[in-house]
């Protein structure tokens, strides 16, 4: 059964989520669960006698936290302003990076976003661009 987990030969019933297994079941008695202490988790019905460790987001690696764990559910980390993701995991961002700068002489062709870089662009013979930050060259 799904909220069942193993023991030897026998099956216990398993904890809610922000919950963990303290002991297992015994014939006359059911699981005692235990919340999940902070800066853990359990997300979903379970057999585990740890919670999981919370996610924390690096700001070394560009990311910040859009949401904070809870006992169900881990943080969740998004990139910081003017980043984007280079490296994923799972649903989340492992890593981002800086939006690539356009130098003077070039315009931005398309605005980065959280998933794609900026894209820059010479500016046309006869028009320029002076900071490079410009969607049109003048």
């Amino acid at each position: 059964k799904e909220e069942e987990y193993p023991v030897g030969s026998e099956c216990c019933p398993k904890c809610s989520p922000g919950y963990r297994v303290k002991e297992a079941c015994g014939e006359l008695t059911g699981t005692l669960c235990v919340p999940c202490d902070p800066g853990t988790y359990t997300a979903h019905l379970n057999g585990l006698s740890e919670c999981l460790q919370c996610r924390v987001c690096d700001p070394a690696l560009g990311l910040v936290t859009r949401q904070k764990c809870s006992r169900t559910e881990n943080t969740v980390c998004v990139c910081d302003q003017g980043h984007f993701c280079i490296s994923e995991d799972g649903d989340d961002c492992a890593e981002c990076r800086p939006h690539t700068l356009c130098r003077p002489g070039q315009r931005v062709r398309a605005r980065g976003t959280e998933r794609q870089d900026r894209v820059c662009e010479d500016c046309p013979p006869g028009t320029f661009s002076p900071s490079g930050t410009l969607e049109e060259c003048q």
